[in-house]
């Protein structure tokens, strides 16, 4: 990931994509502006997918670790809830 995509949350990114779609969907729109943001739109979308590919990754980590044997071989089970 770049320093760049760092910069921006993934939470701004997708209101962000929300602007640019309503200013899209506007009838009125500049066909300079228009341009600048598809290529903005473009940069956001790949953030996004690389974000939730990063988060599926270590989602999968987490769960890996958990369904991981223990020291004495057996898998790892969570605590029984108490009754």
């Amino acid at each position: 990931m770049t320093e760049a995509q760092q910069e921006i949350a993934y939470a701004d990114a997708v209101a962000e994509l929300e602007e640019i779609l309503a200013a899209l969907e506007d009838d009125n729109i500049d066909v300079d502006a228009l341009a600048s943001k598809v290529e903005r739109a473009s940069h956001l979308i790949s953030l996004c997918r690389d974000r939730i590919g990063a988060a599926k990754v270590q989602v999968e980590q987490v769960v890996a670790d958990l369904d991981a044997p223990d020291r004495s071989g057996e898998a790892t089970e969570a605590p029984a809830e108490a009754e």
